[in-house]
């Protein structure tokens, strides 16, 4: 009997969750902005990241957006409600960076909940969310033309009786 044997694109991902090279190098990129660097677990990420889509035919944008989801309900269940909003991710980002959690390596994010001490330091790492823009008017500025001009204005006018030195 005469046995055939396939080759996977990538065999460190199974098949059933395999990615386009494009996809792949998008969820690479992203995981590797949290400090991810070993090829062993960028492809458990991926592999994650992927499980359960239909991930034969994903573009590297819908491949990225189910990362996002996925990484940001982790973030939410490590940091607290207090922190959900806008900017969960780059906030979350950046305590996860500040804390080395890559350094557990992937199978911190694969697991349904993290350690309690990951949670308390992580929580403690979240730096302070930027300050609302608000619309202000800028105060009117006065163009001096000859500096020297105005300190000795500003002196004699000094002198005068019942003037004010300040404009």
């Amino acid at each position: 009997m005469d046995s055939v044997t396939t080759m996977t694109s990538c065999p460190s991902v199974p098949s059933s969750i395999w990615a386009r090279p494009q996809s792949r190098v998008a969820l690479d990129s992203f995981f590797r902005g949290f400090g991810f660097t070993s090829e062993a677990d960028l492809s458990a990420l991926a592999a994650w990241a992927l499980d359960g889509y239909a991930a034969h035919g994903a573009q590297p944008q819908s491949a990225l957006g189910l990362a996002r989801a996925r990484v940001e309900t982790w973030l939410a269940g490590v940091l607290g409600t207090e922190h959900v909003g806008t900017s969960l991710l780059s906030r979350g980002r950046a305590a996860f960076v500040l804390c080395d959690v890559a350094s557990r390596g992937a199978r911190v994010l694969m697991q349904p909940s993290a350690p309690e001490e990951l949670c308390r330091v992580m929580r403690a790492a979240v730096p302070v969310p930027a300050p609302a823009q608000v619309t202000t008017v800028m105060p009117e500025q006065h163009l001096t033309l000859w500096p020297f001009g105005e300190m000795f204005r500003r002196w004699f006018r000094g002198a005068a009786p019942d003037v004010s030195i300040s404009r």
